[in-house]
């Protein structure tokens, strides 16, 4: 089992906050929390409850697999399967996929 990582999910959480365009204040209005409790949970500095985690999925449409693991949900089955006919590739074009996919995340806004 993996270990939680605060500091990569609050990053995760930072990082969907900047693309949706929100601020800190502004998420937090939305989430209910307060923005001091929303910095330290982005520095990862605190822990969050798991009803506060669901209100950040709703608000950033993101799934808990993703905020929690930096997993994608498998319900999305063409991602899956393009994931999943790379993997029998081999873990180098595998992690090539996962990198090509966060740079196109990262900047799709960009675009």
């Amino acid at each position: 089992m993996k270990s939680i990582d605060y500091i990569a999910i609050g990053n995760r959480i930072m990082i969907a906050r900047k693309n949706m365009g929100l601020s800190q204040e502004q998420l937090a209005e939305k989430c209910g929390l307060s923005t001091s409790f929303l910095g330290h949970i982005e520095r990862g500095s605190r822990k969050m409850s798991l009803e506060t985690l669901v209100t950040l999925c709703s608000v950033l449409n993101m799934s808990a697999d993703y905020i929690l693991m930096d997993e994608m949900p498998e319900n999305d089955v063409v991602l899956h399967e393009i994931l999943c006919e790379t993997k029998k590739k081999g873990s180098f074009y595998y992690s090539r996929l996962v990198t090509v996919i966060k740079a196109l995340a990262e900047v799709i806004d960009k675009i």
